[in-house]
């Protein structure tokens, strides 16, 4: 028996329905989770992953064909003893902030301390501007990531205030019996707007770092911990907002994290490797064998990084504690890395010597304070944010669900997808609603001459079909003979006049193919 039309258009309804609830239900599970993070276990120590969006480039040994690097990140290598040089175009209102990392393979043999990188920036007639950088290996024979920047910083007082065309070298300073492979190096420019104004809208400079003489405050210790997801370099970094946060990290790796640091603010981070299940009756002191380093929104490092002994049946901590993030700071001589708000980098490291006492990973906790009230930046002559320097309400909404930015992109579209499909649902929805609507009190009404049209045209026929064209009520196909329907064909081995006459306009019996009149 056929099925009432109002019936059948409700269970057509029922589908969109059902995918409109499940866009809903997909969106609610997107929006409330992060992503997953890497399993415990496994001996392979991951190596340092560098931006999947960086543009590969060769640097040159001279300075005469050097490529040009623009805003943005770059990739290349570069080999024992090494200098490479890029060319840069500088106006005269932007400040420029070029970062370097090195990425010796984890295990690779280096010297430690007097090894690493120097980074520089010069004026083709060879004027070195002030914001050159030196890292370094914190422990001897352990290679890990080293990082940070040269910079041409607008109203200081050296040689490269003009605009035109500049050198941005980095070079591989390695012994002779130091790892013989060419490093992965990521290089990233930055530039900061202006100020409104020029360079005499600065605020003077303070006679020394604020805030340099403080005490570090106790680390965080309230509150319930939550899943921190590190990353494996600067553009993977998972975010963390303040509180108490925990994680795992295999013996030899570097693992990186962020946190939304505004104007006014600082970093008081103390991060905490949990002892060894079996350490042993004597266990022996590792002598640097754990720290974490700070950076800014640029890659730049926050004075020397922070790597204390570990003994394997006590925890350990190291900490950071940085300056506030004050404009004027970058013109001190004392204290004088060029504080900007965004987000700023903690890179923890573990000593591979570990691996005798963790078979897979060590615990990690880390507690995290943002300490000061955030403050109006200063007046800036471009967007500051879009070219990463300051903090806005997505950050902290990043933070607090300590989301990578890869994740929080990636949750930003299913999130535009799943309200897409929603509205699509809704549309849909409404327009079935409205069609059961007609069909059910058209059906009420019963058949009668001269019917109109359907909703969406005027179709011949006892109710006229909503879609246009003849036929049962609503115009939905296969409604079989019914009362006030016009049938296709004379009914075999009755005379025509006998045959049902359909109401309205277009009454009568529907010829057949090869049929009189």
């Amino acid at each position: 028996m056929a099925k009432p039309a109002a019936a059948r258009v409700a269970a057509r309804t029922a589908a969109p329905l059902s995918a409109a609830a499940a866009a809903l239900c997909l969106l609610a599970a997107m929006t409330g989770q992060a992503v997953a993070a890497p399993a415990d276990g496994g001996r392979d120590v991951p190596a340092y992953e560098t931006d999947a969006d960086a543009e590969q480039i060769k640097g040159t040994a001279g300075s005469g064909d050097a490529p040009e690097i623009r805003p943005g990140s770059y990739t290349d290598t570069i080999g024992r003893g090494d200098k490479r040089y890029y060319r840069v175009d500088l106006d005269a209102k932007s400040s420029a902030f070029i970062s370097a990392v090195a990425a010796p393979k984890p295990g690779a043999r280096v010297k430690g301390v007097g090894e690493g990188l120097k980074i520089q920036l010069e004026s083709v007639d060879g004027s070195t501007c002030d914001g050159s950088a030196e890292p370094q290996f914190a422990a001897d024979n352990e290679a890990h990531p080293i990082a940070d920047y040269a910079t041409r910083i607008i109203g200081a007082d050296d040689e490269c205030q003009k605009a035109g065309s500049y050198l941005f070298s980095v070079e591989r300073e390695s012994p002779a019996n130091s790892d013989p492979a060419r490093w992965p190096l990521e290089i990233r420019y930055m530039s900061e707007p202006g100020l409104k104004g020029g360079p005499g809208a600065a605020p003077p400079a303070p006679e020394e770092s604020p805030g340099s003489a403080e005490e570090t405050p106790a680390p965080v210790t309230a509150g319930e911990s939550r899943k921190a997801h590190g990353g494996n370099g600067f553009s993977d970094a998972g975010a963390l907002a303040k509180g108490v946060w925990k994680d795992r990290i295999r013996p030899g790796e570097t693992r990186f994290y962020r946190v939304p640091v505004d104007w006014g603010q600082r970093l008081n981070a103390a991060v905490e490797l949990g002892s060894a299940s079996s350490p042993g009756e004597y266990p022996p002191t590792i002598y640097d064998g754990f720290g974490v380093t700070a950076y800014n929104p640029a890659r730049g490092q926050f004075d020397n990084p922070s790597f204390v002994s570990y003994s394997p049946d006590k925890s350990a901590q190291a900490g950071v504690y940085t300056p506030p993030v004050d404009f004027a700071s970058r013109f001190a001589y004392s204290g004088s890395e060029p504080c900007v708000a965004g987000w700023h980098y903690l890179a923890v490291r573990v000593s591979p010597q570990l691996a005798k006492y963790f078979k897979s990973t060590a615990p990690l906790t880390l507690r995290i304070d943002v300490i000061g009230k955030a403050e109006k930046g200063p007046d800036y002559a471009g967007d500051a944010q879009a070219a990463g320097f300051g903090v806005g309400e997505d950050d902290r909404e990043q933070a607090e669900k300590g989301q990578s930015a890869a994740e929080a992109e990636r949750s930003d579209t299913l999130r535009i997808v799943a309200y897409a499909g929603i509205g699509a649902g809704v549309l849909l929805i409404l327009v079935l609603a409205a069609w059961t609507l007609v069909a059910r009190r058209r059906a009420g009404a019963g058949p009668g001459p001269g019917s109109e049209g359907g909703v969406f045209g005027g179709g011949a026929g006892a109710t006229g079909g909503l879609l246009g064209g003849t036929g049962a009520p609503g115009g939905l196909p296969g409604q079989g003979d019914r009362p006030g329907t016009v049938p296709l064909r004379p009914q075999p081995g009755a005379p025509a006049s006998a045959q049902p006459q359909g109401h309205g306009q277009g009454a009568g019996p529907v010829q057949g193919p090869g049929q009189e009149p």
